[in-house]
């Protein structure tokens, strides 16, 4: 085949309708913040933005020093010519424009002395305020608004008004499409932080009583979320598909005739340009929330999954702290005991012991070898100071000291699984039976409840040792989800006036307490109206 032959290009840009391919060069306006000097030129370009804010359009090299001087920013100026160096590389870099300074030339020398005025150029004012905005986010979190969701739903009902009128105002459409993807950009731009950010301060050293009380109000706040999420979700979507593919076209098309958009400089079609981007933006809200062929499952159930495993993750969270509030012999104060018996011992025989006794690990010995003890072999002797062991070539390799016979087959435990499996089947029912008898029923006076058998009677003691661990609200009412966060127990006290003990027959014997109430409902479901009308259905 020849080298010019036009159906050897298989890969050419633009060949068989492909799209031409774009290179992206490199940017040198952001050069001034990776350098080795970079403090000194970012302090240079804050100050000529400070300036431009002010309508400080121009400075002079003598000008822009005595503003570094006067300002809280680090400079490393070594000699004078430092800051000429520093202004033209910036110039090079495309960050500034300079122009001969010809005021007050007195003698043809001055002239041709080097005499610039510098000022900030577009490209480097976006530069700098793209850094400004980066250094901005660093450190910020994130927020779950709900009222974004309501924005975009209110948005979508005004556009679909437009679309019922006989003639649809243009200039009105382009308010509500820059509205629309405006509160689209905040809902995912800040859900996707705050998400993000749920796990950074766990490992942290803090108060251990505020940490609880803030896990716990995240917690509530992303249920709360979670629950105007499921709410409005639905009313989106159905307004999403009332307004098809025609239709949006239809009001795109109309809109870009209002739409006071720029000449391209590149001799393509401005509002050809403003259409296919606006197409692509819908689009983009469309998959969030309907998804498409290729996403089917919709982003803002991804969202909502999200969610309810945060949500979950707290729940467990609290409740280790909580049970380290109430319970103090936990795991880490067992080591911290340990650690000041260790401090405690005044010799190292008497640390060893310790370590041995604390531990149950000895000094080394040869397993699955015979071998005989010798006089300089004791229990206690190091693994630096124990003769060696002859250890056989296919026991350090295979793990068998045995090359005779065949291998016995691996047991089949199919039986014993199935066994198992019968067994959670049944406890699993069981348990819902018994999350049945309490979840959903209002308060409930334990002198009500008469009989219980024995998973429900478990299933109370565990809601009541998970409520009880919990701080009393105003009313002396307590408040905790359950371990796995499906269900929220509120435990309510007996009346004043009520000093009765109740009797709870069980399989296991009786059991006397005081007449609370309390109330289970499910953590999700019980403050979303969408939910309950979907159970009813």
């Amino acid at each position: 085949m020849r080298a010019d032959d036009p159906s050897s290009d298989r890969g050419a840009p633009g060949h068989h309708g492909q799209l031409p391919r774009r290179s992206l060069e490199p940017i040198l306006l952001f050069q001034y913040v990776t350098v080795q000097n970079a403090p000194t030129y970012r302090a240079i370009m804050q100050v000529f933005y400070e300036a431009k804010q002010h309508y400080t359009i121009e400075l002079r090299p003598v000008e822009l020093l005595e503003r570094l001087q006067g300002s809280e920013y680090h400079v490393d100026l070594g000699d004078d010519d430092a800051l000429d160096r520093a202004l033209d590389q910036l110039v090079h870099w495309g960050n500034l424009m300079r122009t001969r300074d010809n005021a007050a030339v007195s003698h043809i020398e001055e002239f041709y002395r080097k005499r610039y005025l510098y000022t900030l150029s577009g490209v480097g004012e976006a530069a700098h305020r793209a850094i400004l905005e980066v250094e901005a986010t660093i450190g910020k979190s994130g927020a779950l608004q709900t009222t974004m969701l309501v924005k975009i739903r209110d948005t979508l009902d005004a556009l679909a008004r437009q679309l019922a009128t006989p003639a649809p105002d243009p200039r009105a459409l382009v308010g509500l499409f820059h509205d629309l993807h405006a509160a689209f950009d905040t809902l995912t731009q800040e859900a996707n932080r705050f998400i993000g950010e749920l796990g950074r301060h766990d490992g942290e050293q803090v108060d251990l009583e505020r940490f609880a009380t803030y896990k716990e109000a995240v917690r509530v706040y992303i249920s709360r979320f979670v629950g105007e999420l499921r709410r409005l979700s639905p009313e989106i979507v159905a307004r999403l598909r009332l307004l098809d593919a025609a239709s949006t076209d239809q009001m795109v098309t109309i809109a870009a005739s209002a739409a006071d958009l720029p000449p391209a400089g590149s001799g393509r079609d401005p509002e050809a340009m403003w259409i296919a981007e606006q197409r692509a933006r819908w689009e983009g809200v469309r998959t969030w929330f309907v998804g498409s062929s290729n996403h089917p499952e919709a982003t803002v159930d991804r969202l909502a999954n999200v969610a309810i495993d945060a949500v979950l993750n707290l729940a467990r969270v609290l409740a280790r702290l909580n049970e380290r509030r109430t319970r103090p012999v936990d795991r880490a104060a067992d080591y911290r005991t340990l650690a000041r018996w260790f401090t405690a011992c005044e010799t190292d025989e008497d640390a060893h012991r310790l370590w041995h006794m604390a531990t149950g690990l000895y000094a080394s010995r040869h397993f699955h070898i015979a071998e005989e003890d010798s006089e300089l072999t004791t229990p206690h002797t190091s693994w630096w100071d124990a003769a060696p062991v002859s250890v056989p070539i296919r026991l350090r390799t295979r793990g068998a000291t045995s090359n005779s016979g065949r291998p016995s087959p691996a047991a089949d435990y199919s039986a014993e699984k199935r066994w198992i499996a019968r067994i959670r089947r049944r406890e699993r029912e069981q348990v819902a039976a018994a999350m049945r008898r309490f979840e959903g029923r209002g308060p409930m006076d334990f002198r009500g409840i008469e009989h219980l058998d024995a998973t429900e009677f478990d299933l109370l003691l565990s809601l009541l040792d998970q409520a009880l661990v919990t701080p009393r609200a105003e009313d002396g009412a307590r408040t905790a989800r359950t371990a796995d966060g499906r269900l929220q127990v509120t435990l309510h006290p007996p009346g004043a006036d009520d000093t009765s003990l109740v009797v709870l027959e069980t399989p296991r014997g009786r059991l006397r307490c005081r007449n609370y109430r309390i109330e289970v409902t499910s953590a999700f479901t019980a403050s979303s109206p969408y939910e309950r009308e979907e159970r009813q259905a």
